[in-house]
């Protein structure tokens, strides 16, 4: 088998170098602290007072350094009302601060105030039970008008032409459940030219063009809504997650997206974007003492506050299995859902391995019983959770292979469950999930980017920066029979949801002359 202790000899080309007592060459300020474990790669960490905590990895391969920063906010963080205001900001974070993508900001931020103003004004009027039309469009006409005369303040995109032109790779976002995060891939020569970008829009962001970025969200959700999957996915999240917010879709229900303000989202910055409640990882060709140093000169000026209690109503016990139709122009399908215990608990551990038996490539028990064996399925795949903070879901996605039913293979799915609790993995199949963490280990610290994502997300939202570490430790700790009292105790039909994509259901026949009314 292979041992994660491999990692480590990885990493031994990309660790800084030590003086004899175990310190860099180049002296950390106090409060830094260097990983000198060799199960894990050689990280510093660094918490600035403001409570924004900072990740280095030194590595040598190319002259590139690459940013992450993830903060401990997504849907589940909306208010109720305000579903998608999470994915709305990453948004417009892009749209730069006082400084970038403005020609004068203190005259822009007068045309600002207007539009807000205005929007609000078209907003109260949309929502009334009759809205008077002439009113309204006389009030969009005032948004659009003053939307103009803000553009000629607007340095169009210049915060990512800035990045293009300094030679950027990866600049994207991200919004989830749980997280948003931001990343991006520079020159290491560029490392403080990064951090000064960075620490400005999170600092001092500017939403302009907010209404025509919501705009473009609500375009997006529409376009979402012709895709089945999504479709489906996010039905599954609504029958299953009957109170908690994972019941909200990531991208807001539409309604509430039409109604968000700029002065929702300024809210929401002000609660959630705060340096308290943020991750930096930085992973390349950087020197540690160098990057803390910067980072405490763009970074420590960023104002920490009380974070909201985020302890939302626990979603109670399911006690009745639950289906609907999804009538779709679409192959059919079905996604299952049961509620699992969440990320933290010891249960889901033997979940993740049972997942993993179920689906974990072309040897695992769905794919040789059901694609190749019976061929009652094109595909079939599984999944330990949705989410990580809150309890979420076990899910199933699987389709029917014609002229299979989505009946007969549900059948089929819960054959293969009922089995794995008659008859625990075998040593090979534990085994080889074993080695495909491992695996997946190794190859996730290749990539400077993903590897910076990935160090932020596990510090900021998975409880500690060593989490894949970890996590593959307690999974060596599953035994087989684990496995299956996990599928008994919670793949049951009590704790069951199932969604169905389904053909339209034809027409209803005409009424026949002299037919009964």
């Amino acid at each position: 088998m292979k041992s994660l202790a491999l990692v480590p000899v990885l990493l031994l080309c990309c660790a800084p170098l030590y003086a004899a007592d175990g310190k860099p060459g180049e002296t950390l300020p106090p409060g830094a602290a260097v990983e000198t474990d060799p199960k894990y790669p050689p990280v510093v960490s660094y918490t600035l007072k403001n409570g924004l905590k900072l990740l280095i990895l030194e590595k040598k391969f190319v002259p590139t350094v690459s940013f992450s920063i993830a903060f401990k906010v997504g849907n589940v963080d909306c208010p109720q009302g305000k579903t998608g205001l999470a994915h709305l900001f990453e948004h417009v974070a892009f749209k730069g601060s006082k400084t970038v993508n403005t020609k004068d900001y203190a005259k822009e931020k007068i045309v600002l105030d207007k539009i807000e103003t205005a929007a609000k004004a078209m907003i109260a009027e949309e929502r009334k039970p009759s809205p008077d039309a002439a009113r309204l469009e006389t009030l969009k006409k005032k948004l659009a008008d003053l939307e103009k005369e803000a553009d000629a303040f607007v340095l169009k995109d210049e915060f990512t032409q800035t990045y293009k032109n300094l030679g950027s790779s990866g600049l994207n976002a991200a919004t989830s459940m749980d997280y948003t995060i931001y990343m991006v891939s520079l020159p290491a020569n560029q490392l403080e030219t990064l951090l000064a970008m960075e620490a400005d829009r999170f600092k001092n962001p500017v939403l302009r063009e907010f209404y025509r970025e919501r705009s473009v969200v609500t375009e997006e959700q529409y376009m979402y809504a012709t895709q089945a999957d999504r479709t489906l996915f996010k039905e599954l999240m609504a029958a299953a997650m009957t109170i908690h917010p994972y019941r909200n879709p990531i991208g807001g229900w539409m309604d509430d997206i039409k109604t968000l303000t700029m002065t929702d989202a300024e809210k929401f910055y002000g609660t959630f974007y705060v340096p308290n409640n943020a991750t930096i990882a930085i992973v390349g060709d950087v020197k540690p003492a160098e990057v803390i140093r910067l980072a405490e000169k763009h970074f420590s000026g960023w104002k920490p506050s009380e974070l909201p209690d985020t302890a939302y109503t626990q979603e109670p016990q399911q006690k009745a299995e639950k289906r609907f139709s999804l009538f779709f122009k679409a192959t059919p399908s079905l996604r299952m859902g049961f509620h699992n215990p969440g990320f933290y608990h010891p249960d889901i551990y033997p979940l993740v391995m049972a997942s993993e038996v179920l689906s974990g490539g072309k040897t695992a028990r769905f794919y040789r019983n059901l694609v190749e064996g019976k061929q009652v399925a094109l595909y079939a795949s599984a999944g330990s959770a949705v989410s990580v903070r809150y309890p979420s879901l076990f899910t199933i996605s699987a389709a029917p292979k014609a002229p299979h039913t989505p009946e007969e293979l549900e059948a089929a799915i819960w054959e293969e469950i009922e089995r794995l609790k008659k008859e625990p993995p075998t040593a090979w199949e534990m085994e080889k999930i074993l080695n495909n963490h491992d695996a997946d280990m190794v190859k996730g610290m290749e990539n400077s980017l993903d590897l910076a994502q990935n160090l932020s997300l596990a510090e900021q939202v998975y409880g500690g920066w060593k989490f894949d570490w970890k996590f593959g430790e307690e999974l060596r700790k599953v035994k087989p029979e684990d496995v299956s009292r996990a599928v008994a105790k919670y793949l049951v039909r009590e704790n069951y949801t199932i969604g169905i994509i389904r053909p339209p259901a034809a027409a209803a026949p005409a009424q026949s002359k002299g037919d009964a009314k």
